[in-house]
Formats: structure tokens, C-alpha cells, sequence
């Protein structure tokens, strides 16, 4: 028995909207930038430095010392207005999406490892893999891998999301990573 033209139109529209309303997160940034708001000096990987303004009134500047994990970044990115989803693929890793920090939903991968120098060594390793465009930020123990951009992309959503204030925003470059200071210091 098939179904009338009319019942078929309704399903359709049916998964149409549904399709629509879950858009996936992007592997790369697709919003623009303003990155000359957020920086002092010019905007090369090497000169460049998160202004003072940008990270203010974000309290967490002060390194951590505790073990954390993925809720420590998603309270925090609460705190700054962003609306996140999570979605856990192992016990060392998990995806959280931010869904209100762009075009589409911004995918971060955040890896839970055992020690800060293990954090940044395999952000270091992980940026230098993904090349050109790829950058993060660690914290502590935890590792983010963000989807790849230009650095006014970059720049701008680190200091839009407060992502500089929270973690040591570091970027790939040809062949090494780069660290943005003004924001989060590790020790």
C-alpha cells in the first residue's frame, strides 16, 4: 500500500527540518574574524599578543594545578554564554560543540591526559599533524584541538569564546607550533 502524495510531502518536511536542525559541526571555522579588536601589534603568529581587555574579567587566568577534565571547559564556556553539546568517544576524549560560536557548530576535541606536560606535547604533536590553519589551547592535563582557520579566524574566536583566557592558545605553523601570549600562562 503506498502512501498518499500528501503524507509523502509531510514526511519529507519532516526530515528536511530535522536534517536542518541539527546542522554538523565543521572540521574548519567558517565564520570570519576581527582579529585586529581582540590583538596588540600585527597579526603574525610570531609578533602577535592577545590584548589585556580581552581576558579582564576571566577569573581562571591563574594556572591550574588540579587534575581536570572536559567539565572544567564546559562550565566555563557556559560561564561566557555559549551553549555546548557533548558527546564522549572514549574516556580520554570527548567532542564538545559549540553551538552558538558561529555560522555552524565549532567542534572541539578535547583529550583528558595524565599530566600538563603530556597536554601540551600532544597539542604540540596534534597541531604539527594537522598543519597549517590547526590550533588549541591546553589546560592542566586537557588538551583542545579546534577546527582549522586563518589566524584572524583564529584569533578572534580564541578571544570571542575567551578560549585564550582559559588555555595556552598555541598554533601551527611551516614547521613548529606558536604560542599568542596575553592570555592564559601555563607554569
Amino acid at each position: 500500500m503506498s502512501a498518499s502524495p500528501r503524507a509523502r510531502f509531510f514526511f519529507l518536511s519532516v526530515l528536511l527540518t530535522a536534517a536542518c536542525a541539527h546542522t554538523p559541526p565543521s572540521a574548519f571555522l567558517t565564520t570570519g574574524g576581527d582579529a585586529d579588536s581582540y590583538i596588540d601589534g600585527p597579526l603574525a603568529l610570531d609578533r602577535a599578543r592577545i590584548k589585556e581587555s580581552v581576558c579582564h574579567d576571566v577569573p581562571a587566568r591563574a594556572p591550574e594545578f588540579a587534575t581536570i577534565n572536559e567539565r572544567t571547559l564546559v562550565l566555563f564556556l557556559n560561564s561566557q554564554g555559549f551553549t555546548t553539546r557533548v558527546e564522549r568517544a572514549r574516556s580520554d576524549l570527548v567532542y564538545v560543540d559549540l553551538l552558538n560560536a558561529g555560522e555552524t557548530p565549532v567542534r572541539l576535541r578535547v583529550a583528558i591526559l595524565p599530566t600538563p606536560y603530556a597536554a601540551a606535547e600532544d597539542l604540540h604533536r596534534a597541531l604539527l599533524e594537522h598543519g597549517d590553519g590547526s590550533w588549541g589551547v591546553h589546560r592542566a592535563n586537557v588538551a583542545v584541538l579546534a577546527p582549522i582557520g586563518s589566524l584572524d579566524q583564529i584569533v578572534s574566536l580564541a578571544s570571542r569564546t575567551k578560549l585564550a583566557c582559559w588555555g595556552v592558545l598555541t598554533l601551527a605553523g611551516r614547521d613548529d607550533t606558536f604560542v599568542i601570549p596575553g592570555g592564559y600562562t601555563a607554569l
